[in-house]
C-alpha cells in the first residue's frame, strides 16, 4: 500500500485541507499507517497533479484561505482498484525485533532495559487507543465498524506485546549470565 491510497480513502470520505487529513490520520490510521504532515502534504500535491483530486480554495475572512481536496473520478477508480486488487505480503519491518536479535552483547540487564523502554511506548499506544476508543462513534454503519475494528486491532496487538515483554522479561530476570 502507498500512503497515496490512504489519502484517496480519507478524502473519499469527504473533502478535506491538508490540515484536516493529518488529523484524521493521527487520530485514526496513526497506529498502523504513520505518515506525517508533510508526506501527506506532498501526496496530496501529487495526487491533484496527477489527476485524482482537485482542490478549491476556500476564502477566509479571519484566517489564510485554505484548499479544499476533493476526490476526482479517477482518484476514486483507483482507490477502487487498489481496495478490489490482491493483498500484497506484508513486509513490515520491526526495528525492536531486529534490535532484540542482537542484543545478547548488553547482557541481561540491559536487554531488561531494552524491553522495559518497548513495554512503556507499548503502554502509552495503547492508553492512546483507549482513549480514541472510549470516544468512537458506535458501529452504526459498515465504515464506521471498519473503522472501528483497525482501531480493536491495534488495542488487541498492543495487550499482546505488552504480555509477551511481561513474559520474556520475566523469564530474563531468572536467567544467570553466561558466554554469549
Amino acid at each position: 500500500m502507498s500512503l497515496l491510497h490512504a489519502v484517496l480513502g480519507f478524502v473519499a470520505i469527504q473533502p478535506m485541507t491538508g490540515y484536516e487529513l493529518g488529523k484524521a490520520f493521527s487520530t485514526t490510521a496513526a497506529h498502523f499507517w504513520p505518515a506525517d504532515q508533510s508526506q501527506l502534504y506532498r501526496t496530496l500535491h501529487r495526487a491533484e497533479a496527477d489527476g485524482l483530486v482537485e482542490s478549491t480554495t476556500v476564502e477566509q475572512a479571519t484566517r489564510p484561505d485554505r484548499r479544499l481536496y476533493t476526490l476526482l473520478e479517477p482518484g476514486r477508480e483507483a482507490l477502487e482498484a487498489w481496495l478490489a486488487s490482491p493483498l500484497e505480503p506484508d513486509n513490515s519491518r520491526e526495528p525492536f525485533l531486529l534490535r532484540l536479535f542482537f542484543a545478547a552483547s548488553l547482557g541481561t540487564s540491559g536487554v531488561i532495559e531494552l524491553l522495559d523502554q518497548r513495554r512503556s511506548a507499548a503502554v502509552e499506544l495503547l492508553t492512546t487507543l483507549d482513549a480514541l476508543a472510549s470516544s468512537a462513534p458506535r458501529k452504526t454503519s459498515l465504515a464506521i465498524q471498519l473503522q472501528y475494528a483497525t482501531l480493536e486491532s491495534g488495542r488487541a496487538h498492543a495487550r499482546a506485546e505488552i504480555t509477551w515483554l511481561d513474559e520474556l522479561r520475566a523469564q530474563l530476570a531468572n536467567h544467570k549470565e553466561s558466554a554469549r
